[in-house]
């Protein structure tokens, strides 16, 4: 889970950095701030929410660990 998050918010905040500096017009120092703020926005999205799927498919919840619903 925090391997895709840690991935996921570089990339996301590579991207944002990236696009406003290129699309927004925004200087490098903003570009800066942004790629940091929307990296860790992203990664702590990203692990929460790997994190609330892993626990809906608990041992109770007639989800097997594939991700299918088991036959009744």
């Amino acid at each position: 889970m925090a391997w895709a998050g840690i991935i996921l918010g570089m990339v996301a905040g590579l991207c944002a950095a990236v696009a406003g500096y290129a699309v927004a017009g925004l200087p490098w120092w903003a570009c800066l701030l942004i790629y940091p703020a929307a990296g860790a926005v992203v990664a702590l999205l990203a692990t929460a929410l790997l994190y609330w799927l892993s626990r809906t498919a608990g041992p109770d919840s007639g989800v097997t660990p594939g991700g299918q619903l088991a036959a009744a």
